[in-house]
Order: C-alpha cells, then sequence, then structure tokens
C-alpha cells in the first residue's frame, strides 16, 4: 500500500526553509579566511577529500540511498574547462551529490553561512570545499576572488534555490543572480534534476524514496548578449532542464501546499 505523503504547508516559495537544522549562523565578514594557501592546509584538504569523505559518500549515496545517474559523462564534453553546476535544492545530500558528478575532479560548493557556523568544524567544511555567501557588503570583493581561484582548479556548485525543501519533486522559482559566475568567465554550465520514484530494492527499508540525478549536456553562456541578459538567459535554459526532468519523479514523500499561514508554513518535517 502506497504510503500517504505527509503535507509541508509553505508561505513563502523563495524564503521558506525546511531543513529543520536549527543553526544559528555566525557573521561571514571581511574577515573570513575565503583563501587558505598553506601547504599543510592544502595537503589536509586533499587527503580528507578523497581518502576520507569521497569513500564515504560514494558508499551511502550510491549503495544506500541507491542514487543513480544518467547522462553523468556529458561532463566531459566541457573539453578540459571547469564548469559550473546548478541543481535543485531537496536534500542535505545535496552536499555530497555533485562530487559524484564531478569525480575525479574536484568540486566546491557555495554554501549559506550556516554551513561555517557549526563550531568546531568550519576549517573542516572549508577543507571539503564550501565557500561561504558573506554576511556583510564588505566581503563580497574577496567572496568573489575566492569563487574564481576555486574555479581555476575545481567545478564549483550552486543551488539557486538556496533553501532546502525535502524530497520536493516540482522546481521552485530562482534568481538569476547566480549566474554572473559563469557569464562572466565564460565558463559552461551543467544542470542537474534529483527526481524521486517510490523506494525499491537493496535496503529499501533505510531511505523514504529512490533517487535519479539527470545531468544535463553543458550549457554555455550566450556570449553576444550584455551581461545581464546572458545571465537571465542562462537562468531561463537551467531552469527549463530541471522543468522538463521534475517530471519524471512519480513519487511525494511531502506533498507541498501553499498556505498564507505562516505558522504552517514553518511546520516541523
Amino acid at each position: 500500500m502506497k504510503k500517504e505523503a505527509k503535507t509541508i504547508y509553505y508561505a513563502d516559495e523563495k524564503n521558506d526553509d525546511f531543513a529543520g537544522t536549527h543553526i544559528k549562523g555566525c557573521a561571514v565578514d571581511e574577515s573570513f579566511p575565503y583563501i587558505r594557501e598553506s601547504p599543510l592546509f592544502r595537503a589536509a584538504s586533499f587527503f580528507l577529500y578523497y581518502f576520507v569523505a569521497f569513500p564515504l559518500v560514494w558508499f551511502f549515496e550510491r549503495v544506500i540511498l541507491r542514487m543513480r545517474f544518467v547522462n553523468k559523462k556529458a561532463v566531459k564534453k566541457c573539453r578540459g574547462q571547469h564548469y559550473y553546476l546548478y541543481g535543485n535544492h531537496t536534500g542535505w545530500y545535496d552536499a555530497f551529490t555533485p562530487n559524484l558528478i564531478s569525480v575525479p575532479e574536484r568540486c566546491r560548493i557555495i554554501v549559506s553561512k550556516d554551513t561555517v557556523s557549526i563550531k568546531g568544524l568550519r576549517t573542516v567544511v572549508q577543507m571539503l570545499g564550501a565557500i561561504p555567501i558573506p554576511t556583510t557588503v564588505h566581503a563580497m570583493k574577496r567572496f568573489g576572488e575566492a569563487v574564481d581561484l576555486h574555479h581555476k582548479d575545481s567545478n564549483i556548485t550552486v543551488y539557486p534555490e538556496a533553501h532546502i525543501w525535502p524530497y520536493y519533486t516540482g522546481v521552485r522559482r530562482f534568481s538569476d543572480v547566480s549566474f554572473s559566475y559563469p557569464v562572466r568567465q565564460g565558463a559552461p554550465v551543467i544542470a542537474f534534476f534529483t527526481a524521486y520514484t517510490p523506494p525499491k530494492g537493496f535496503l529499501s527499508c533505510l531511505r523514504k524514496a529512490n533517487m535519479t540525478v539527470y545531468v544535463s549536456d553543458p550549457i554555455y553562456p550566450d556570449r553576444t548578449l550584455p551581461e545581464r541578459e546572458a545571465r537571465k538567459d542562462l537562468c531561463e535554459r537551467v531552469h527549463a532542464f530541471m522543468q522538463e526532468k521534475s517530471q519524471l519523479s512519480t513519487y511525494e514523500v511531502y506533498a507541498y501546499r501553499q498556505t498564507e499561514r505562516t505558522e504552517e508554513a514553518k511546520a516541523k518535517i
């Protein structure tokens, strides 16, 4: 018998967050160490990423979550260029999924302040590739420099929806602001969408749904357009890919319904 989806109410599609982490975010200002060049940090980061985190991520997502990928080989069409990944934001495991798309190349991820706000773990998450969005205007220059620098040796992931809506099967509206990075650099974009189907197969009792990640062919910025228009055009093409693949989700863990009652929109999952 199919399990009935629990209803989650939301009021603001762009700003409501259902991650449920309850982390008290710290300030990410101009003093934040965005760029860390010490040989010891770089060596520890390499070891932690490839020899500790990646094997654990691979086992968890491929075996426990039974995540599979469609068209992952498309990233090879980027012809040796580092690219930007844009995906739908539907679970805490989103922090790891791009690593499986990007492998063997390293992948970094633009994150919220919450990711670097857990006491004692800031250095670790930076070693794993977290680049937090600043909380002050004065830090924006250093943030931009860090993104440009890391893109020289890594692929970079952006979740334009910004907030986590667990197991959401649609595509939310998102701004074109984050598309300024690939437009400015003329870099290719890889869009991906995580679709959900009923939990079946090996260890299905340990997961709420099966997951299939659909990967796009490279999407290039239109260099003939002014920057603002090119940004909008790229955003629309990525959104269209996600919208198309969202039709392949056939199972709802949670049913999201819009309401004006804010207290219901913040209901715990």
